[in-house]
C-alpha cells in the first residue's frame, strides 16, 4: 500500500500550490480597496449621500442626485 501513496503526492500537490496562488490573487485583488473596481468599496457613492444628506439637515433644497449604476457598478 505505501508504494501506491507515492501516487497521491502529485494531485495534492497541485492541489495545495494551487490553493496558495488563489489565495495570493485573492490578497492582491483586496489590497486597494477604492481602486474602482467592481468588488471595490464604492467611495464616490458612500460620499455623494453623506452630502446629501448633510444639506437636507441644513434645510437645503438644491440636492444634488445619487449616483447611479454603470453596468451594475456603483463607484
Amino acid at each position: 500500500m505505501k508504494r501506491h501513496m507515492v501516487w497521491l503526492v502529485i494531485p495534492f500537490g497541485v492541489m495545495i500550490s494551487w490553493m496558495y496562488t488563489m489565495l495570493e490573487q485573492v490578497g492582491a485583488s483586496a489590497e486597494n480597496p477604492f481602486e474602482g473596481g467592481a468588488n471595490d468599496v464604492p467611495i464616490a457613492q458612500i460620499g455623494r449621500m453623506i452630502e446629501v444628506e448633510t444639506r437636507e439637515l441644513l434645510g437645503d433644497t438644491d440636492l444634488l442626485p445619487l449616483l447611479r449604476p454603470k453596468n451594475n457598478i456603483i463607484l
